[in-house]
């Protein structure tokens, strides 16, 4: 896998629950990738968090964070993904509703200097709207380092 500080990022539909659209995708992204991991015995996402694996060589992906916390900015602990909501989407985004477009653009933006999250192994997620105001996905994402 790669070397260094990765930032990754994904879009899924909309669930009122963010940590079970986590879970769904940290499924999705395991089942993917999972020819990787069976090369190194691991045949399910949870043998994969059990085997402390992921601790000596991070995956660079979602499979790096397992829990949906609501707290203040940059107080996220490894592991953890930290609901941007509010004054922080719009300071990240232009607006409290931000559509598909805005968090891409934003998230093209990230590696050109601060973007949350700062810390290596930890993410955020964030309501993305269509075009009406409704929400219709959540947009995960993250920064993973070795």
């Amino acid at each position: 896998m790669a070397m260094g500080a990765s930032r990754w990022s994904y879009f899924t539909p909309f669930r009122h629950s963010e940590q079970e659209a986590l879970e769904d995708l940290r499924e999705r992204v395991f089942a993917r990738d999972a020819e990787y991991y069976r090369e190194e015995g691991v045949e399910t996402l949870e043998g994969l968090m059990a085997s402390g694996w992921l601790v000596e060589e991070p995956a660079h992906s979602v499979l790096d964070v397992e829990r949906v916390v609501r707290c203040e900015e940059d107080m996220e602990e490894p592991g953890d993904v930290r609901v941007v909501e509010a004054a922080e989407a719009v300071e990240l985004f232009g607006t409290a509703h931000p559509t598909r477009e805005a968090v891409e653009q934003a998230l093209k933006r990230a590696g050109d200097g601060w973007f949350p999250p700062v810390d290596r192994g930890s993410g955020c997620c964030t309501i993305v709207h269509d075009a009406e105001g409704h929400p219709s996905e959540l947009c995960f994402w993250g920064l993973t380092g070795d």
